[in-house]
């Protein structure tokens, strides 16, 4: 506390001042109660986060399978691919698989492999292909299953879960 003293009107008046407060601070408690409460909230999101960034992981291998599928289905249906004197076109009934390049030989791989952007089958199945793209965890591979009839596709990301307990796939 501190005293000052001013003149008014011939009389001295005596002035008391007080301490200031204005620049306390927070104190330990109630530091320790903010980070508490911090943590508490983080204990409740981070879960909800992680499986809504594992959703968007299944979402994207989900869209990798049906371009497999779409590809796979195209090439299948081109005249040209499917003529009699084309090696490569998979029979009825084939599960093929996308990390090994002698399933996709001649005219169907090369058209499998260019509608889905890649320079040619080497590429698709290389170490830096299609497989390298899949995101969900324990996602290790990608196989196509050509029905008995040869009319429907069936893509499977081998090692996948859809958050379900089911592999990834797409009919």
């Amino acid at each position: 506390i501190t005293c000052s003293a001013k003149k008014e009107k011939g009389e001295i008046v005596v002035m008391k001042k007080q301490k200031s407060m204005g620049n306390k601070g927070f104190s330990l408690v109630e530091l320790i109660i903010v980070i508490a409460i911090m943590a508490i909230l983080v204990g409740v999101l981070a879960p909800q986060l992680l499986r809504y960034v594992e959703r968007t992981r299944v979402s994207a291998d989900t869209q990798v399978a049906d371009s497999v599928k779409t590809a796979i289905t195209t090439a299948m249906l081109d005249p040209a691919v499917i003529s009699a004197t084309t090696p490569g076109t998979p029979a009825a009934g084939a599960t093929l698989d996308l990390a090994t390049a002698a399933d996709f030989t001649g005219a169907f791989g090369t058209a499998v492999a260019e509608t889905l952007g890649y320079a040619d089958v080497a590429t698709m199945t290389g170490t830096n292909g299609i497989v390298s793209e899949l995101q969900s965890n324990g996602a290790s591979g990608i196989t196509a299953t050509i029905d008995a009839t040869g009319n429907r596709v069936t893509v499977t990301i081998t090692g996948s879960d859809d958050g379900n307990g089911n592999a990834i796939t797409v009919d």
